[in-house]
């Protein structure tokens, strides 16, 4: 084959249509690629790059995958943000007359995915589209046509572009598509270098006259009226560019209103809680690992449909501002929670339901076959089991639960009606309907079956007549029905036998009467499976018109599920009913940290938090490794919990209505963006400042460290002054700064807090207890020693801190410089590094027990003198 056989020009007409696209181009068994896109295929998915036209001068690059295991291939692809092309051949090769025809069957993109093998069930895929003006005015559109939901936004003004990026953090959008240069830019700097998404610009954007029509197309003229959408020109027109390149990848079903419902939504209509919290309070993944695994989102998470994961998520990320509805979700947590054999039976029932919602969206682009439809049957037989548990609860959202979900009794007796239970995967292969379901079908299965029993008879006929005791008859695709005759019996084949195919050991022929009967059979089987396909189509359809109904009951189930959730965890670990304060009190006695508590080895020790109008800014001192973080990050994890309606790991709480959360806990380097740590920390300290409310939390941990310490100190100081005079929003600050806090008493709403430890000699124990009051010190050499630092270390690290505060009493400009370099242990403690080393010498092989023991306790002995000595001299100077 060279570059003009007419198959290479086939490819090469398909190929122009999308030339920044991966085209995978079937043929026979495999999915073939050429040329650049073999290059960049062979790399991406580690397979073998070879070629056609090998002997030629300009052989064609080509890699290839076979069909039956294209998924994987595939997910690989769009995983790492490449576009693909599937053509493949519409007939039959063996009827083709000429080249095999071909058609583009579908065009896949990181965000256009519906195959549910190839998307994270716990998790939406969105599509992004950004539309910006160039003034600092951004509407946003988030796409799922794996689950029909579009939603719309607009921010602009200051902070708007902060608002758009913390959106695009929370969706992290497998495709993101911009309006600008400039936006597109923008969005690299600010995602790739942790999101392996596409990212590019928009191929249209709508003017505001077609923008109009395009949404009133997809809904309806209510819709565009309902949502105002007139006054958020920006959101409208990211929803119609996302619709335009839907449509440009044939991702629109015709006919088909796949995007049931338009979501205009506003930030600002729940808690807010920007990425660099969400990271660091590691509320949908972990900080090292990057996973659900360690998250709070993978804590609570004991959902047992796909549906209610998706769901479970939006909560932890979007928590509530209102009252009212989240008094709503508590009460039904608190009733599964208390009713648990009841909660069992639906953690039983759900976790047999399929996923609707994905389903809905594949049924509306027809990619639906028997088996999906079987499923079906079997989940809403499952979902009626569960509208009868909810009729017996009480809770408002669980009984709207069993009167909102549709009976789908009709449905389930239509398809039990027509599929067989184990229908074959392809739709085109025959086998999928019960005996009844049609008349025409039920005559020609009928036809078929006495053919068979006529191939038989014909059979022994020839048998008896040829005397060809071997003789049998079979069938090929290429070659259709023959009669096989071994070489050895040659001599008695009669001359009506017409030989159709010659084997190493055999044979095949035909006969006028046998092609009679391939006729019949042939027609009847093809009449058969298209009569077959035509009536799946149909049913297709026909459950197709339920499309509303299994959304309803989607979201109702999805619902239902993560309330369960919530209930589950809540009665495992203990947690308790939040109460919302009026006075804007936080009052929480014996708080956990919900993920530590299940993962740390030693058993977590719980501490009250105690914040009001009087007292709203603790200072928190103590050392580092004391529980500091861990207790801070308690606070916000209970209020994001108790505002997406659970229950939280506590004895008692009552809690304010936040309206958002910030927290600053630790910092790295950015070096993707050029940016060090302090330059970090202060960009977000900087937005803490501009953002907070008398509402707000604030979470601040070691704020000013990423400097020296007279900076750091003053910058500390002052962020403290601002939260304490202007903002006046609840906070918790932990320091290593002692110094701030002499701030009690001189600044309003401050009050110190304290990590208690205790001292044996030179080890500290923490008792991860909090206490009213302020560390005297930093315990750093003592958690030096703890971490395994070196013994010569720790030596001249105590020698220089006894220098520094000697130095303090003494000229304000002495440097740590112009200190004595020590080079060896001192001398009051060589006694104690020789002991060490002996320690370490010991060949414990040649002592016997009582030998060891012995002299562990002749070193022990030394080694407490040695120290009650150091301890004597300390005093005495």
């Amino acid at each position: 084959m060279n570059r003009s056989s007419p198959m290479m020009e086939q490819y090469k007409a398909v190929k122009e249509q999308h030339p920044d696209k991966l085209l995978m181009f079937q043929v026979g068994d495999f999915y073939e690629l050429f040329f650049e896109d073999a290059q960049v295929a062979a790399r991406e998915m580690e397979i073998a790059l070879t070629s056609r036209d090998a002997g030629s001068e300009e052989p064609i690059p080509l890699a290839g995958v076979p069909i039956h295991s294209a998924e994987a291939y595939l997910n690989r692809l769009l995983g790492k943000g490449y576009k693909v092309v599937l053509c493949e051949q519409v007939e039959d090769a063996s009827q083709a007359r000429g080249l095999v025809k071909r058609e583009i069957t579908r065009i896949l993109t990181p965000g256009t995915i519906t195959d549910p093998e190839m998307l994270e069930e716990s998790r939406n895929n969105y599509l992004a589209a950004l539309v910006d003006n160039g003034s600092n005015h951004y509407g946003l559109a988030a796409v799922d046509i794996s689950t029909g939901d579009f939603q719309v936004t607009e921010q602009k003004g200051e902070g708007a572009w902060e608002n758009i990026s913390d959106e695009l953090y929370r969706l992290q959008p497998s495709e993101l598509l911009c309006s600008s240069k400039e936006s597109e830019q923008l969005c690299r700097k600010q995602f790739n270098y942790k999101n392996s998404g596409l990212i590019e610009q928009l191929p249209h954007v709508p003017e505001p006259e077609e923008t109009k029509q395009l949404i009133q197309n997809q809904w309806d003229h209510q819709t565009w009226e309902k949502l105002e959408l007139g006054r958020f020109p920006l959101a409208a027109s990211a929803g119609a560019a996302a619709l335009v390149y839907l449509q440009l990848l044939q991702q629109l079903p015709v006919g088909e209103k796949h995007f049931r419902r338009l979501n205009l939504y506003f930030t600002n209509r729940s808690m807010i809680i920007d990425n660099v919290t969400s990271r660091n309070l590691e509320l949908t993944q972990s900080l090292r690992e990057g996973v659900k695994k360690g998250s709070l989102l993978g804590l609570l998470d004991r959902c047992m449909t796909a549906m209610g994961r998706r769901l479970l998520r939006r909560w932890v990320e979007l928590p509530m501002i209102k009252r009212r509805t989240i008094e709503k979700r508590l009460d039904a947590v608190e009733e599964l929670m208390r009713k648990p054999l009841q909660r069992k039976d639906l953690r039983n029932l759900l976790q047999d339901i399929f996923d609707l919602e994905r389903f809905c969206s594949r049924l509306s682009y027809q990619r639906v076959n028997a088996r999906d439809l079987v499923a079906l049957k079997k989940t809403l037989t499952q979902i009626e089991a569960v509208r009868k548990k909810c009729t017996a609860l009480q809770a408002a959202l669980l009984k709207e639960t069993s009167s909102i979900i549709p009976d789908f009794k009709d449905l389930v007796d239509f398809i039990d009606r027509a599929l067989v239970d184990d229908p074959p995967l392809s739709i085109k292969d025959g086998g999928l309907f019960k005996k009844g379901y049609n008349e025409e079908m039920d005559e020609l299965k009928m036809f078929a079956e006495e053919s068979n029993t006529l191939l038989l008879d014909f059979e022994k006929k020839e048998r008896e007549r040829t005397g060809i005791k071997s003789l049998r008859i079979g069938f090929n695709r290429n070659f259709g029905y023959y009669m096989e005759v071994t070489k050895t019996n040659l001599e008695l084949v009669p001359l009506d036998y017409h030989r159709k195919q010659t084997l190493v050991n055999a044979e095949r022929f035909t006969t006028p009467d046998l092609q009679r009967i391939e006729e019949q059979l042939t027609g009847a089987r093809d009449k058969l499976s298209s009569l077959e396909y035509t009536l799946f189509e149909d049913l297709r359809n026909k459950v197709n018109a339920y499309t509303e109904q299994l959304l309803t009951a989607s979201h109702q189930l999805a619902r239902l599920d993560s309330l369960q959730s919530l209930a589950d965890i809540a009665e495992k670990n203990g947690y308790c009913r939040p109460v919302f304060s009026n006075n804007k009190k936080m009052t929480v006695k014996q708080a956990r940290h919900p993920v530590v508590e299940q993962t740390s080895f030693e058993r977590f020790v719980p501490n009250d938090i105690q914040m009001d109008r009087k007292n709203y800014l603790l200072v928190i001192t103590g050392p580092n490794m004391a529980g500091k973080s861990t207790y801070i990050r308690s606070a916000a994890l209970l209020a994001v919990m108790a505002q997406m309606g659970s229950f939280v790991p506590a004895v008692e709480a009552e809690l304010p209505i936040l309206d958002r959360i910030f927290a600053r806990v630790g910092a790295s380097d950015d070096l993707s963006r050029g940016q060090s740590t302090f330059m970090v920390e202060m960009q977000e300290t900087a937005g803490i400042l501009k953002e907070a409310t008398p509402d707000s939390l604030i979470i601040l941990d070691e704020i000013g460290r990423g400097t020296s310490t007279y900076d750091g100190m003053s910058i500390a100081r002052s962020v403290l002054e601002f939260i304490s005079r202007q903002i006046k929003a609840k906070t918790l600050f932990s320091t290593h700064y002692h110094e701030l806090t002499n701030l009690e008493g001189e600044l309003p709403g401050v009050k110190n807090y304290t990590i208690a430890v205790k001292e044996k000699g030179k080890q500290v124990i923490f008792l991860r207890q909090l206490i009213p009051g302020k560390a005297d010190k930093s315990y750093g050499i003592n958690v030096a020693r703890l971490a395994g630092v070196p013994l010569e270390v720790l030596i001249r690290a105590e020698k220089i801190l006894y220098e520094l505060e000697n130095a303090a009493f003494e000229a304000n400009d002495r440097q740590l410089s112009l200190l004595p370099m020590v080079t060896e242990p001192v001398s009051d403690y060589s006694r104690e590094a020789e002991l060490l080393d002996e320690l370490k010498e010991l060949d414990l092989n040649r002592l016997t027990p009582l030998e060891a023991l012995q002299k562990l306790y002749e070193i022990q002995k030394e080694l407490l003198e040695f120290e009650n000595d150091h301890s004597q001299k300390e005093l005495d100077q």
